[in-house]
């Protein structure tokens, strides 16, 4: 008991000096992420907030640039072979890992090379890892020599089959390159003490409360006059669930900047045109980006007991659903409704001209008819959220009942909701999904019969399908591929696995003094560039 009041004491002593040191500074980039952060550990960056902390502590060997154009990060180049089944990386010299003690002494450090990053992904792969994100090689790499390294600067990564997307896959934060040393070092607390080669390294995180990330002074990248990166000295990150307390600390001169703008506050931000109010336009101003991003409701059609098992039964829900109204009333017409299926509109060679589902509800209720249900007999189904997406559920239920449908409404804490769908315990619930890079097959992945969950929460099987989705993967040129995605799309749309509700945008409230806070359509966060004028 003595120690763990000791240690306490010292953990509140360090963060306390923290805040201290950064309060002196004024160089200083200050936001909140109110959905918490779980982990620091490269191999659990599942989410949007572990993604944006990691990326910017770890490099991948590539990125998406502020265009979400591939671009070299770790590494210069590289080379596939015709039949896209191998690829030769070639890495960075010079690029160093965080001074750190697990590298002998605080201050030691060493060279990022090919043994880090083939580390990294056998690492991804380790079933002793139990990454969400090993998904992404599972099944895909090569079952006897997945890697092969040629020099300390270049290997090979060797698939089962042609995937002519793969490259993409290593810019995801899930391939983040990371030091054998730190992981044996720090074991199961490497997830809170990350080691990696970003602009920025770990100072301190208080779990729940506070992150604070300092300078990497040795940087590789520099800007076009030769000025090593990132500008920026400090970052912290604050962990306040309520939005409305979050967009009161901007006001107040605590935050720089609103990561995104949620229910709760979008009436207090925008008009009903989705305009900034006038009254922050002195201080603030609305970044708005295409994100490749669809919000969705998922089914589990599998069980036969189930009224989600009759297909008309998941068009009517489709027909049911006004996406207008809920864009219109929920997010002041700043997302898009999603009356083209699943793929995000703003998806580089994708062809959105075809008729997805409209508001319809009288077809809804013939459907129901011919599926046999009725007023007498209702088709009754249960609807899984997490506690942050009430007003969206109240709006679905009450479309749904319009025509019809008995929704009895369930909710769950967001990881036990997250845990749940994993484990396929239920078999109606809101999900979104966000493209990992700017090709449909990210998309298109969530309904391959062969994955599982994720990103296949609905379970989806069609031998028709699997077939499309093994072409596209073999077909290395984009435009070929956009007829394939277009028949793949509708016959989503026809056996109706799910129910899009509309296409996000990335929209960031911003303090007019922070310049260069640049996304792309995948809303990474790229703190390099980013400066506070004085």
């Amino acid at each position: 008991m003595y120690l763990k009041r000791v240690f306490l004491l010292l953990m509140l002593a360090n963060l306390f000096s923290c805040h201290q040191e950064i309060n002196k500074s004024k160089d200083v980039l200050k936001f909140n992420i109110s959905q918490g952060l779980s982990s620091l550990d490269p191999a659990f960056a599942k989410d949007l907030s572990t993604t944006w902390m990691v990326g910017n502590i770890f490099d991948c060997l590539f990125t998406l640039d502020k265009n979400t154009v591939l671009t070299p990060q770790l590494a210069t180049h590289y080379e596939v072979n015709t039949d896209a089944t191998c690829y030769t990386i070639y890495m960075k010299r010079g690029v160093y890992f965080h001074k750190n003690a697990c590298f002998a002494s605080p201050d030691s450090t060493r060279m990022a090379t090919a043994f880090d990053a083939v580390y990294s992904l056998q690492r991804l792969l380790d079933p002793k890892t139990a990454s969400p994100g090993s998904w992404i090689l599972n099944g895909k790499v090569d079952s006897v020599q997945p890697f092969k390294i040629i020099d300390s600067f270049t290997f090979q990564i060797r698939l089962q089959k042609p995937f002519a997307q793969f490259i993409y896959n290593l810019t995801m934060q899930y391939t983040s390159v990371i030091p054998h040393e730190a992981v044996s070092y720090y074991g199961s607390t490497f997830r809170k003490n990350p080691v990696g080669t970003g602009p920025y390294r770990m100072k301190v995180w208080e779990e729940g409360t506070a992150l604070f990330l300092e300078k990497n002074p040795n940087y590789f990248q520099k800007d076009s006059l030769g000025v090593r990166l990132p500008y920026i000295s400090y970052v912290k990150v604050t962990f306040n669930e309520q939005k409305k307390m979050e967009f009161l600390m901007l006001k107040k001169g605590e935050l720089h900047f609103l990561k995104d703008v949620d229910g709760s506050i979008v009436h207090d931000v925008f008009d009903e045109n989705g305009t900034l109010l006038t009254a922050l336009k002195k201080d603030f101003y609305v970044q708005k980006r295409t994100y490749l991003n669809t919000e969705y409701l998922a089914i589990i059609h599998s069980n036969p007991a189930s009224p989600l098992s009759h297909k008309k039964v998941r068009q009517a829900l489709n027909l049911a659903i006004n996406r207008q109204e809920i864009v219109s009333s929920l997010k002041n017409n700043l997302v898009n409704p999603a009356n083209k299926g699943f793929v995000a509109l703003g998806m580089p060679f994708y062809d959105t001209a075809f008729d997805g589902y409209s508001f319809n509800p009288t077809k809804a209720k013939e459907l129901l008819a011919q599926a046999g249900f009725s007023s007498s007999k209702k088709a009754k189904i249960q609807l899984h959220i997490n506690n942050a997406n009430v007003d969206l559920a109240e709006f679905v239920i009450y479309q749904l009942q319009q025509v019809g449908f008995e929704i009895d409404l369930k909710m769950h804490p967001a990881e036990t909701m997250m845990q749940l769908a994993k484990e396929g315990k239920i078999d109606f619930f809101r999900r979104s999904w966000t493209a990992d890079y700017p090709d449909a097959e990210s998309n298109f992945a969530c309904f391959y019969s062969q994955n599982g969950a994720p990103p296949n929460y609905t379970r989806f099987k069609n031998k028709e399908y699997d077939l499309l989705y093994e072409s596209i993967l073999k077909e290395p040129y984009a435009e070929k591929r956009i007829p394939i995605y277009k028949k793949m799309e509708q016959l989503l749309l026809e056996e109706a696995p799910i129910v899009p509700i509309f296409y996000d945008q990335s929209i960031r409230l911003i303090h007019k003094n922070v310049k260069n806070l640049e996304q792309n359509s995948i809303n990474h966060l790229d703190l390099r560039t980013v400066k506070i004028e004085k």
